[in-house]
């Protein structure tokens, strides 16, 4: 009867953990289901008041998260998001994904090409509390650049 008693406890113990991981998860998941579905008040649900992402400066808490997707989904109007994959460690959340998108609007300084991106990115988001407050971004914009065409001019001579 003991160990019994002792395999309840230790399974009793662990699942406040496991709950949580699946929690962190499944809010990580919220994030690109807002980028995909072009709604900045759910990616507003899973950012904490004062979020803020790497590399950016910027410090604007979640309007700027917000604003960000906004701005993302004006300029590539068809912009999707799709989870490759997503690991957990601790109190952050590692996903793989592949971004799309048609550029319809100027972007970085790049007039309207009308062409299709398709990169990779991998984001890290910290959770506290069940929200995110903290967000890497490692985007492949070298290749996305490429495809909207920045680098022809260089490769023309012009």
């Amino acid at each position: 009867m003991n160990r019994i008693a002792l395999a309840m406890s230790m399974l009793m113990l662990g699942t406040p953990a496991l709950a949580q991981d699946s929690d962190n998860k499944r809010q990580a998941a919220v994030w690109y289901e807002a980028f995909s579905k072009h709604d900045p008040e759910l990616l507003g649900s899973v950012l904490a008041d004062d979020w803020y992402e790497t590399p950016s400066a910027e410090r604007g808490g979640k309007q700027a998260g917000m604003k960000l997707l906004v701005s993302l989904t004006t300029v590539f109007p068809d912009f999707d998001i799709e989870i490759q994959d997503m690991v957990q460690e601790g109190n952050k959340v590692v996903v793989r994904s592949h971004i799309t998108g048609t550029q319809s609007a100027p972007f970085m300084g790049l007039r309207a090409q009308h062409k299709k991106i398709s990169i990779q990115a991998i984001d890290i988001h910290e959770f506290k509390d069940g929200k995110i407050i903290h967000t890497w971004h490692s985007e492949d914009w070298m290749t996305g650049l490429r495809q909207l065409g920045v680098f022809d001019a260089l490769h023309s001579g012009d």
